[in-house]
């Protein structure tokens, strides 16, 4: 699987096997942002699961630092959509970022819904399926390397 949003070219290593090497882009400053804010957010995500798990284990007063904390998780998503297209500006092939952010996003604010309406059940799948996708992020992330170290972002 060849993925053309990329501008790293796969290396084949025998037949069928496909190594994937850096994604060189343009821009230390954006991919730099894109990784700190990524790995704050992941982070983030395992807060609201202690807290959740607090709160499902009969701790009541986790009720408010999980909702508040909700709020905080949602202003480093949208940080995280700001890198990505800081990112993207600079590298207008590279989409991949973008596309994984805004859609972070969009269930980030379904999660927050789901979690307003009471709707315990798809608001717990989600935020496991949240943190999964946090965490595909910052590892592809890093994946990422800067091609012009001196150039600012």
């Amino acid at each position: 699987m060849h993925d053309t949003s990329s501008e790293g070219a796969p290396s084949h290593v025998g037949t069928g096997t496909v190594v994937r090497t850096d994604r060189v882009v343009d821009g230390r400053g954006a991919v730099t942002l894109l990784r700190a804010v990524a790995a704050l957010t992941l982070l983030e995500t395992l807060v609201q699961g202690l807290l959740a798990g607090m709160l499902l284990n009969g701790d009541i007063d986790s009720i408010d630092p999980h909702g508040i904390n909700a709020y905080v998780f949602e202003l480093l998503v949208f940080l995280q959509v700001v890198a990505a297209v800081l990112l993207w500006r600079r590298n207008r092939r590279l989409t991949w970022p973008l596309k994984a952010t805004i859609g972070i996003l969009v269930f980030t604010f379904t999660q927050t819904l789901l979690g307003l309406e009471g709707s315990l059940a798809a608001h717990v799948t989600l935020g496991v399926a949240l943190c999964a996708m946090e965490t595909a992020l910052v590892l592809r992330a890093f994946t990422l390397r800067a091609e012009n170290p001196a150039a600012p972002a």
